[in-house]
């Protein structure tokens, strides 16, 4: 099940960044007039490398962001801690109710 659960995620955030990447559309771009000019003045070799460095540049942020989602991801259960019903009253009086404890072990 929770194998399944990973490959809908995997599926449902492929699709959205192909989207994404699929939809782009000049009207997004700044529209730097200098920057125009400048890169149709270069032909079309220059075209296709300025369009291959704008992907190239935006690789590793993406993968950084994946990356830490995926962190927080695998982690995200292990702040919790189990509740012992019939604790002690001297260690539920320790902390309040709306108190959070850190635990750094």
């Amino acid at each position: 099940m929770k194998a399944s659960r990973i490959q809908k995620a995997l599926v449902i955030a492929s699709s959205v960044l192909a989207a994404a990447l699929g939809s782009a559309q000049p009207i997004f771009a700044q529209g730097c007039a200098l920057c125009y000019n400048d890169a149709a003045a270069t032909g079309s070799q220059g075209i296709a490398a300025l369009r291959h460095g704008i992907l190239i540049l935006a690789i590793p942020p993406m993968l950084i962001f994946a990356t830490l989602f995926a962190i927080l991801y695998k982690r995200r259960n292990l702040h919790h801690e189990f509740y012992v019903p019939g604790a002690t009253a001297a260690a539920a009086s320790t902390h309040a109710a709306s108190e959070f404890v850190l635990h750094l072990n």
